[in-house]
Parts: C-alpha cells; structure tokens; sequence
C-alpha cells in the first residue's frame, strides 16, 4: 500500500556563501540560479525540477515574511521515501538566469518522467539524495550554468508531519582551478581554489506542512 500523500510548502529563510572573494565583491550584489530537484516525491512521479532566480548583496541574505513571493521554492503532495538536492549557480548575467528558467519553464513533467525512466522507488533515501546532478545539464540541452554548490536533504515522517527549518550545505561537485600568470616567459600556471567537497554556502529552508 503507498504511503499517505502530505502537502509541504517549502522557502527559503536565508542563504550564505562562505566566500566571495575581496570586499569589493562583499559589496556586489550577484545573481544566482537556486534548482531544487524533489527526487521521487511520489511512487509514481520520479523528478520535479524547480528553479528560480536568488540575489545577494555581499555574502549573506535573509528572507522575511514580506519577501515570500522572491523565497518561495515550491509546493508539492510528498510521500516517503524521497528526497530533494539544492543547487546554485555561480554568478550569472540576467540573460543567462532567464535562458535557464525559460529551459526548466518549458519543461514538462512527462519529459522528466521519460528521462529518469529506469529509475526505481525501491532504492535508498540516501541513493536518491546522491543522484548525479548533471541530469539537469539533460534537460535544460546545454544551457545548465556551472554549479558553485550542491546538496541534499532526505524527508522524514518528523518533516513532513511537523515541518520545521533545516540547515543544508551546498559543496563544490568538483575541483576549481585558477589560470595565475607566471611573469616574464614563464607559462601560466594552474592555482586551486576550491576543491570538491569544499562548503561554498548553506542555505535555511523552511518546510511547512498544509
């Protein structure tokens, strides 16, 4: 027997990035695509893929009640078990956060539905907090912009029953190298700034049950 179906509504409460470089870049505000992938929300719907666009000014933002309409992440039936991954961008210009929503706009769910096709409710929570990511470079056909941060939450019976925020860090997918020009005739060399794993922001989302 399928598990009972609970409407949850979640937003987003605050976002910080560990680090954004000088102070000049503190005082910039950037935009930022923020995609959350619901993996599984119910027995018969494999993915839901939401985007929107999050701006921040200097390093940290936080979200008050007038700001629901620019915090709210999506509403959606969940039953267990399932799961949702975060992701956000890298600082992006306008017209390349509206080429991403514009992608995932037109995106039905019957597409998603036949691209996750093989995928199987049975596997672990945790298996399907940890799908790769690049799924979504799938359906937006080359328009997925460069992942700062990813992470995942699993649902549990606590969440979906009482709701209540949770604290999720976003960590770099991969390792991120900086071209440093050597001086002279020497050849540029290759510096790291961020290795995979890294925390490069966390972000507090609110889950409401309806």
């Amino acid at each position: 027997m399928a598990e009972k179906t609970k409407l949850i509504e979640a937003h987003l409460v605050r976002i910080e990035f560990a680090d954004k470089g000088t102070a000049a870049a503190l005082r910039r505000t950037t935009t930022h695509t923020l995609t959350s992938v619901l993996h599984w929300p119910r027995y018969t719907y494999q993915q839901r893929v939401v985007a929107r666009k999050v701006e921040v000014e200097g390093s940290v933002r936080e979200y008050s009640d007038s700001d629901w309409i620019d915090a709210a992440l999506f509403k959606e039936s969940l039953q267990l078990p399932s799961a949702v991954t975060f992701s956000v961008s890298v600082p992006l210009a306008p017209d390349a956060v509206a080429k991403v929503l514009s992608a995932l706009a037109k995106t039905a769910g019957g597409v998603l539905g036949d691209l996750f096709e093989g995928a199987a409710p049975t596997k672990s929570a945790g298996k399907m907090a940890a799908a790769p990511f690049d799924t979504l470079g799938a359906i937006l056909a080359g328009s997925d912009p460069s992942t700062l941060g990813e992470g995942s939450l699993v649902f549990d019976d606590e969440l979906l029953s009482r709701g209540g925020e949770r604290t999720i860090e976003l960590k770099a997918p991969s390792d991120v190298s900086k071209a440093v020009a050597a001086g002279g005739k020497s050849a540029a060399r290759s510096r790291l700034i961020r290795r995979r794993g890294d925390v490069v922001a966390r972000i507090v989302v609110a889950f409401q049950p309806l």
